[in-house]
């Protein structure tokens, strides 16, 4: 047995290959090699390229990223803050970044700032520690270090915007037309009083949703009273409760909730006080969990269209990347009516 190979392992067919043998078996220089690894046009034809990439396939040539981050000072690596990853909107919306990131030849890294200001500036002093691409945020919220962050990195905010950073990239829908359609919807059902859970006020997507929905309401003179307003987090747990103290005394047709998760706890409420959804109340969300058609089919709510919020805002970062200006990039949405 050779002495270098320990039993039961087999040895490599051959080392690692480095750009110099690449350069060398094609007749290029390695500048040309970095060129093709890279994707750069500069001065390589498409035959050459064509050669180059056979003579890298065969070679099994695998470029070494880590250093060419310590050259360049860029991992590549791109950082997203999320405000809640158990919102499984959220989550399925970070695994959307995730692959289209990977396929864009990065890394994702994911931090979790669960709603809090204290919470999200660790996550950034973390990231400020690292060599990363860009910075993606997913839902933000006002914190010390979030000017220093934004200043300082390729930023793209995504589905919550900050309203006086508002020259910096955003990717999300007009939530505010969003909240005045499903509005109508309600009042369309015309069956009588609407009990309004919204989402927390410093929260530039809620405080529109709200402000639609009440703009619709007022028109058609049917504003709610306060005993049937209650503001949530944006939790399951946190609608369970709202719902607790705003049904505790009234009847609604209609109960509008800022988000889906807010309207799960809003309807499991409703089945313990002994209201049939939607027969006895209709209950509407905001988001479309990917999860609402196999689980909550009694669900009213605006779709969100979370793969597109991941596209648009990987090529917005690209965007950046390449030099191009910020934008705000606002999408369709979609009335999704179940119940």
């Amino acid at each position: 047995m050779d002495k270098g190979v320990a039993a039961g392992v087999s040895a490599p067919k051959h080392a690692a290959r480095s750009i110099r043998d690449v350069a060398a078996r094609a007749g290029v220089s390695i500048a040309t090699v970095s060129r093709v690894v890279n994707g750069s046009a500069d001065g390589v034809t498409p035959a050459l390229r064509a050669r180059v990439q056979a003579v890298i396939d065969e070679l099994e040539y695998r470029p070494n990223r880590i250093g060419r981050a310590l050259r360049t000072r860029q991992s590549g690596a791109v950082a997203l803050v999320v405000s809640n990853i158990q919102n499984t909107f959220y989550a399925a919306l970070a695994w959307e970044l995730e692959r289209r990131l990977i396929e864009a030849g990065q890394v994702l890294m994911l931090f979790n700032s669960n709603e809090s200001a204290e919470l999200q500036d660790r996550c950034f002093q973390e990231i400020a520690t690292r060599d990363i691409g860009g910075l993606l945020l997913l839902c933000a919220v006002e914190s010390r270090l979030l000017d220093t962050m934004v200043e300082r990195n390729r930023t793209v905010f995504i589905n919550r915007r900050i309203p006086r950073l508002a020259g910096t990239s955003f990717v999300g829908i007009d939530d505010e037309a969003a909240a005045r359609d499903l509005a109508h919807a309600m009042l369309r059902a015309g069956r009588g009083p609407v009990g309004l859970i919204h989402g927390p006020l410093y929260s530039a997507t809620s405080a529109a949703r709200l402000r639609g929905l009440l703009d619709v309401l007022a028109a058609a003179g049917a504003t709610p009273v306060p005993g049937v307003i209650a503001e949530a987090g944006l939790s399951m747990e946190d609608g369970y409760r709202a719902a607790a103290t705003l049904l505790e005394g009234t009847r609604c047709a209609a109960l509008y909730c800022g988000n889906d998760q807010i309207a799960y706890g809003a309807h499991r409420r409703c089945l313990e006080l002994g209201l049939r959804v939607p027969q006895d109340v209709r209950i509407f969300g905001f988001d479309d969990n990917p999860l609402n058609d196999f689980l909550a089919p009694w669900l009213n709510t605006v779709r969100v269209p979370h793969a597109d919020f991941a596209a648009e805002a990987v090529l917005q970062w690209q965007a950046l990347a390449a030099g191009g200006p910020h934008r705000d990039i606002v999408l369709p949405y979609e009335l999704v009516l179940r119940g």
